[in-house]
Parts: C-alpha cells; sequence; structure tokens
C-alpha cells in the first residue's frame, strides 16, 4: 500500500484515476464507485478518458430505493455520469425497485460481476474507496454482520443494528472479491477525525480485519491511499 499525502486529496485521487482510465482505455475496465465524499473523484475525470470498454458500477449499496440514499441512483446525477453516458460507458445497475428484495439485488449483482469477469477474462478493476469513522470500508462494517463473507460469494445482502450505521441494509462486495479482482483501488480519506483509523491502517502490523475493515487494503493488489492527514 502506498500512502500519497497532498492538502488536496480529493483532487490528487481523481488524476490518479484518470491516468488509470487513460492507461487501460484500449481495454476492457471495470469501475467500481463509493459513494458518499469519494464521489467529489469524479470531477477529475475527463470525457476523454472515457470510452465504450468501460463499465460503471459501484463497490457497495445501501439497499433503498429512495433515489437520495441509493448509491448507483446518485452516481447517475453526476456530471460524471453525464460524460460517461456520452461516450457510450456501460453499467451494471445495483438500483433498487419498490418490488425488489435486497437479497435479490444482491444475487443479480453478483451474477453480472461474474458474466463481466467471464467475458473479460484480462480485464481490469478499478475501484474508488473510501474510508468510514469507524473504520468500515466498501459495505463491509466493523464485526461478524454478513456470515457469507467467508464462503467465496463475490456480493452479500445483510443488516446491521442502527448503531452500526444508519443504512442498516447494505449490498457489498467480499473481502473475497476485493483482494482476488480489484486490481487497483484508489482510496480516499480526508479529515482530522479519520486520523485514528488511518495511522491503524498505515502502521499496525496487526491490522484486524474483524475490528477494523478497512485492513483489507492491506492485502489488495495494489492500493493507493490518498490522504490530508499526517498521522506521526
Amino acid at each position: 500500500m502506498e500512502v500519497i499525502r497532498s492538502k488536496n486529496p480529493a483532487e490528487e485521487a481523481g488524476k490518479a484515476l484518470q491516468q488509470l482510465l487513460i492507461k487501460y482505455k484500449d481495454q476492457s475496465v471495470l469501475l467500481m464507485l463509493s459513494g458518499g465524499s469519494a464521489l467529489t473523484l469524479l470531477d477529475q475525470i475527463a470525457a476523454e478518458s472515457l470510452s465504450e470498454n468501460l463499465t460503471l458500477t459501484v463497490l457497495d449499496e445501501r439497499c433503498s430505493s429512495d433515489e437520495n440514499i441509493n448509491n448507483f441512483a446518485q452516481i447517475e446525477k453526476t456530471e460524471f455520469y453525464k460524460r460517461a453516458s456520452g461516450k457510450k460507458v456501460k453499467t451494471i445497475s445495483t438500483k433498487v425497485y419498490d418490488n425488489n428484495g435486497c437479497q435479490e439485488v444482491a444475487e443479480k449483482w453478483e451474477t453480472e460481476l461474474r458474466e463481466w469477469r467471464q467475458e473479460n477474462p484480462s480485464g481490469i478493476i478499478i475501484a474508488t474507496v473510501g474510508i468510514g469513522l469507524d473504520g468500515h470500508t466498501a459495505g463491509i462494517m466493523p464485526g461478524d454482520y454478513a456470515n457469507s463473507f467467508a464462503l467465496g460469494k463475490w456480493a452479500v445482502s445483510y443488516e446491521v443494528p442502527k448503531e452500526v450505521n444508519e443504512y442498516t441494509k447494505r449490498i457489498t462486495v467480499t473481502p473475497t472479491f476485493m483482494i482476488e479482482q480489484i486490481d487497483f483501488a484508489i482510496v480516499y480519506a480526508a479529515g482530522k477525525e479519520k486520523q485514528v483509523i488511518v495511522k491503524r491502517l498505515e502502521n499496525d502490523t496487526d491490522c484486524n480485519q474483524g475490528l477494523t475493515p478497512v485492513c483489507i487494503l492491506r492485502k489488495m493488489k495494489s492500493t493507493w491511499l490518498f490522504t490530508d492527514i499526517d498521522t506521526d
């Protein structure tokens, strides 16, 4: 894992993402996007770096039909999505409709992820990744809430108590997927309130993945952490 400190980590992370998209523009790429503050990275992505070889999806999902909560629905509202649509970029949607159950959405998503990999065995998977104050990443919360994480699945649906996260119904890729399938992770963490978590991720050789899910980032193929936090 490489740590890049910057006064403007969102801009630097966005530029790094764009460089990857340009580098692999002529190859099949699956770009998996985190919601929340990580969406600001997309402001740096110019239309010229996008092509019909690119497929967009999310890294995790809040299982809600509310378009102000659902991550994929929020991505659709961005200027980046408009630029992507103009370049005929493909999508794997995780939008939830009133007649969908969370398990149904998760199973459909996993099926489509596996189909993408089968059709693109040498394709590149890039993910933007955020870090929560509690140490969660993607939709993987601290604690043993998702029993399927250890069973080789790529995506799961599960529910956490309200005190764990305000969005209790979650759909997320699993640690198995993150470690085995994602080629490049662009991680964005800003603000002093995340200093403890970033320090633990950067320096703790015994980083506990169960207690602090972001520790999984240390096990992934290529991880770049962009932050404005000085942990010294």
